[in-house]
């Protein structure tokens, strides 16, 4: 639309109502685009940001697999510990 207007021999209030919007915002994302550029006119997020990054649920399944990681480990180190009991065990029988 800015550049329609910027390259048109109309008024603001022709183009904006061939474009179906106020003059008067036109006129604010011409003053906006000269001020700082085309990118400045791009979309941007709105509303406030979340503070939290994860949900409740990712963070209790990040749990869960952290738990099973942990216990995985402890049963790990269980059978080793009876593994080498057991050949303890033998070892001493066989003297």
């Amino acid at each position: 639309m800015i550049n329609y207007y910027q390259t048109h021999d109309e008024s603001l209030a022709e183009v904006a109502g061939k474009y179906n919007v106020l003059a008067c915002q036109i006129s604010v994302w011409r003053k906006t685009l000269i001020r700082d550029g085309y990118s400045s006119l791009e979309p941007h997020p709105k509303g406030r940001s979340t503070k939290t990054k994860r949900s409740k649920k990712q963070i209790r399944q990040l749990e869960k697999q952290s738990e099973i990681e942990r216990l995985r480990s402890e049963i790990a180190q269980k059978n080793q510990e009876f593994y080498d009991t057991k050949l303890e065990n033998d070892i001493l029988k066989n003297q």
